[in-house]
């Protein structure tokens, strides 16, 4: 702009002051936090965007045969189980915007939000416009899916929001070709190969260092090893000690896998360093807390028991109710203080009448004493536990949850719990010292303050048992089915969980 003057002494005066404005007016718009219009669209339009590009990845992993989207049902053949799902929820989403009903799309309007730096008031009218904006951006994504799902790569956003001219398409910006580093099994198997190569590894040095090296990564699902972050470090580690495994035991494991990530560092398999510094647990350190009332609270208000957007989604709200183990072994461990591998390798016939109690029958334990008979809550009969296991019991006597795998060392419970790990932390639950196994203490605390003798909730939890006379009336006595549901239904978690259960 012209400065007015043509002496040299006044424009460098003049000059001074329009730089100092125009280093606010620059400081302001890289500080700025206002949620326009324009900044709303550009965010809905990334947002739908990454969204599409992981429905692709997902897309590209589905087989014959199966469902993507909804819980399997074999009367229903998969992708009319998956269409009629995303059909409900389109239904349940445009129902949202037509009555500005913003509560299945805060989770996410807050999560993108946060990653962008804005804080915005929830009652604040710029706060409604983004999530109905979001609320458009996600119908458009269900229609895409809802046609990719059958194939159809032709479906033109019906959302003009959302609708690239020709010109935007034209000048998208080629897609990445850089090939990704190699996946933790591949890793895994050149480690051991390299070490066996190099003498490194004999004998039990093989066989007892491989197995814990494919455990970490089948629970971080073999992601690729330059994506390796420390919330999936933290998630390992967490799943480790739900899996019942000791404090040194853990750090074992991270000595092994931050040698194998160190080595792949200096042998050019990766770019990244070791993101395990720091995070071991502490040698023998008990660090698992019980779950409070609060907390239980937080859970169970949650999308996973209130409905949620689809099975792989389950922190977010939404219209669904899958009830398969992910559902239920959380009810399980609180109402009957199985831990995470005992609820997970659950068989059919693991679940059946002892003295007219419907009980759990817990064999092949940690130990002698976990070998032990649960009765089944009360609560898990209503909310519809036997109602599951009549409807698997129709396909045979196997496991009682069937879409539970065993990894490759046998366990069950490995792949829950590092879900468990990473969705607690979704919901709210992320304090330090709160595992799966947290449900085990709650309930045997639970059963302390009903005033259940400890001789006799060891029998329940199973604890080793230290009988005498001093213990009373009860004392070295064995509880027959009956006396032991009594126990159970004295259990008192303070959290009122009553809208769970069907009304009437």
């Amino acid at each position: 702009m012209s400065l007015r003057t043509k002496d040299r002494a006044t424009a460098i005066v003049r000059g001074r002051r329009l730089t100092a404005v125009a280093d606010r007016l620059f400081a302001s718009a890289m500080t700025d936090t206002a949620l326009t219009t324009d900044r709303i669209n550009a965010i809905a339009r990334d947002w739908l965007a990454k969204e599409l590009d992981s429905a692709e990845r997902d897309l590209e992993k589905v087989r014959a045969g199966e469902t993507l989207y909804a819980a399997p049902d074999p009367e229903i053949e998969p992708i009319q189980a998956d269409l009629t799902l995303l059909s409900d929820l389109i239904g349940d989403s445009r129902e949202a915007l037509a009555v500005n009903d913003y509560r299945q799309i805060e989770v996410v309007a807050d999560e993108l939000l946060a990653a962008g730096g804005l804080s915005v008031d929830r009652a604040s009218d710029a706060y409604g416009r983004f999530c109905r904006t979001l609320l458009r951006a996600q119908v458009e994504l269900l229609n895409q899916t809802k046609a990719r799902r059958v194939g159809d790569y032709g479906h033109p956003a019906r959302d003009p929001l959302f609708a690239l001219p020709p010109a935007a398409i034209a000048a998208a910006p080629p897609v990445d070709r850089t090939p990704q580093s190699m996946a933790l099994a591949e890793l895994v198997e050149v480690y051991a190969e390299a070490k066996v190569r190099d003498g490194e590894w004999k004998g039990r040095t093989l066989t007892n260092t491989k197995p814990k090296l494919t455990r970490f990564a089948e629970i971080l699902s073999n992601k690729a090893v330059d994506d390796l972050t420390r919330d999936d470090v933290r998630d390992w580690r967490d799943a480790l000690a739900d899996m019942e495994l000791s404090n040194n035991t853990i750090i074992q494991n991270f000595k092994y896998v931050n040698a194998m990530l160190n080595w792949a560092k200096i042998e050019g398999k990766c770019t990244i360093d070791s993101p395990l510094k720091g995070l071991a647990p502490k040698a023998d350190d008990a660090d698992r807390d019980a779950y409070t009332p609060a907390d239980l609270k937080v859970l169970f208000h949650c999308p996973l028991y209130t409905g949620h957007w689809r099975a792989d989604r389950r922190e977010r709200p939404g219209g669904v109710l899958v009830k398969d183990h992910k559902f239920w072994l959380p009810l399980i461990a609180l109402h009957s203080g199985l831990r995470a591998e005992e609820a997970a390798k659950l068989k059919v016939t693991d679940l059946r009448q002892i003295e007219g109690v419907w009980c759990f029958s817990v064999e092949d334990t940690k130990t002698a004493a976990g070998t032990r008979i649960v009765p089944v809550h009360p609560r898990l009969i209503r909310l519809g536990l036997l109602s599951h296991h009549e409807q698997v019991s129709k396909k045979g006597v196997g496991p009682l949850w069937p879409e539970i795998k065993p990894s490759t060392d046998g366990r069950y419970s490995e792949k829950f719990c590092a879900w468990w790990s990473h969705f607690r932390h979704l919901v709210g639950l992320g304090r330090s010292g709160l595992k799966f196994h947290s449900f085990r203490h709650t309930f045997i605390s639970s059963l302390q303050v009903a005033g259940v003798p400890e001789t006799l909730s060891g029998q329940l939890a199973g604890h080793v048992v230290n009988v005498g006379i001093t213990y009373g009336v009860y004392g070295g006595k064995l509880l027959s089915a009956p006396e032991r549901l009594a126990l159970i239904e004295r259990l008192d978690f303070g959290v009122d969980l009553s809208h769970l259960e069907p009304a009437g």
